[in-house]
């Protein structure tokens, strides 16, 4: 091969390799250019999503607060039902005690009628005071 031969080759080799870089070159270039296409729109998607958890996590915040009122208004009824309840207790019990001594009244005026006959009481309660008025004298 002569000097021209050679110089032929080399310059044939030299512009393969630049061939190749530049396409090496060209290809990466794209790769980037992708790759910042796909960051922007994971960017986006990250904005979209963090305007979306934004409003879920007021909603939490809404919900855990209306459970907590619910929670209190539950105990404040609790809290009310138990003091009707023991005034109801109270109230059976002040009913009961105001019977006795309306029976024990009604036992004493039929002890002390001689109209009244007292073979047989007129309730099991009115014979309850009855025996009592009866056992006190």
């Amino acid at each position: 091969m002569g000097t021209t031969g050679w110089i032929v080759l080399v310059v044939v080799v030299v512009l393969v390799l630049a061939a190749v870089v530049f396409a090496v070159n060209a290809s990466r270039r794209k790769r980037v250019e992708a790759d910042r296409a796909r960051a922007a729109e994971l960017r986006e998607q990250a904005t979209a999503q963090a305007a979306g958890l934004e409003q879920k996590q007021a909603l939490a915040a809404e919900t855990e607060a209306a459970a907590e009122r619910a929670r209190a208004e539950a105990e404040h009824k609790l809290r009310e039902a138990d003091r009707l309840e023991a005034e109801a207790r109270d109230a059976h019990g002040t009913v009961e005690e105001h019977r006795g001594r309306h029976s024990s009244t009604l036992a004493e005026a039929d002890a002390l009628d001689p109209d009244v006959e007292h073979a047989a009481p007129r309730t099991d309660q009115e014979a309850h005071a009855t025996e009592r008025v009866t056992e006190e004298r």
